[in-house]
């Protein structure tokens, strides 16, 4: 039996890659989960295609590369994925799993975060131009 039908009966989603993100290979489990696709490019999260380049340039790295990225579902939702990806001659044998138990930020909290780093620019910003005046002063 060859790899690629040994892949077929992997019992979770999983891809075989190649290091452009282009689908060579994938188990039937795939199906269940996202919508028939050539390149893993179609299912990430356009926000986290950054660490999706890193695991995929990581493809000398013989050691197993874990992200957690949001992937498109085949009903169209987004949800969060624990994708490991180890290579192997140029190929990258990828594994997704649902990750249910991830606390995704809700919007309320990261805009009184931004509200907060907002702040504490606002009084960095006052320092500096007490700091700048006192320097001026000094200059004269």
């Amino acid at each position: 039996m060859d790899i690629s039908n040994i892949a077929k009966w992997i019992p979770i989603p999983y891809f075989q890659i190649t290091q452009d993100g282009t689908i060579l290979n994938s188990s039937n489990t795939t199906h269940s989960y996202f919508q028939p696709t050539s390149s893993i490019w179609n299912i990430i999260y356009k926000e986290d295609r950054n660490k999706a380049i890193v695991m995929l340039s990581q493809h000398t790295n013989s050691h197993p590369v874990t992200q957690y990225l949001i992937l498109q579902t085949s009903n169209k939702l987004f949800m969060y994925f624990k994708c490991t990806i180890q290579w192997q001659d140029n190929i990258g044998h990828l594994v997704c799993t649902e990750a249910k138990n991830i606390e995704v930020p809700s919007v309320l909290s990261i805009q009184k975060s931004l509200v907060n780093t907002q702040k504490r620019l606002e009084e960095s910003e006052k320092h500096l131009d007490n700091v700048t005046k006192i320097l001026n002063m000094r200059k004269h």
